[in-house]
């Protein structure tokens, strides 16, 4: 096939379109959380370019990643409703969870590339130290 990129779009739109029918719907809180994602991703590159440390095999790790994530959120989801039947709210609550830790990814980034982050640095700090270790480590190693 000549147009591969065209087969890949298409086959991710119809697994895309398969998973909302089968949840009845993405939701406002995947729909953050894919763009966060996005933005942490590209933040990312962003970083690791200024480093000089821009890796392919780094950035595919961090997809996967996030690839993951989407997936379990999926499992909850899907469960949640066959399962317990319930409205969703299970799912949503591990989404925000990841929604926190995406936009935080995305604010360490910022902070990577010179930007001034202000108080939320602190905000990091602490969150590093409750945690133990970086709220998203792929943010690092792009």
């Amino acid at each position: 096939m000549e147009r591969s990129d065209l087969a890949v779009k298409v086959g991710f739109g119809i697994v895309g379109g398969a998973f909302s029918w089968l949840v009845g719907g993405l939701g406002l809180a995947v729909t953050v959380l894919l763009f966060l994602m996005v933005f942490d991703y590209i933040t990312g590159l962003m970083v690791a370019y200024i480093k000089k440390d821009l890796s392919s095999r780094i950035g595919i790790k961090g997809l996967m990643k996030k690839t993951y994530i989407i997936l379990l959120i999926g499992a909850v989801y899907l469960i949640e409703k066959s399962v317990m039947h319930s409205s969703g709210m299970i799912g949503d609550g591990i989404t925000v969870a990841y929604i926190i830790l995406e936009f935080l990814s995305v604010v360490e980034n910022g902070g990577n590339l010179g930007v001034n982050i202000g108080p939320l640095k602190k905000l990091i700090i602490a969150l590093k130290k409750e945690g133990g270790t970086d709220a998203n480590e792929e943010s690092d190693k792009r």
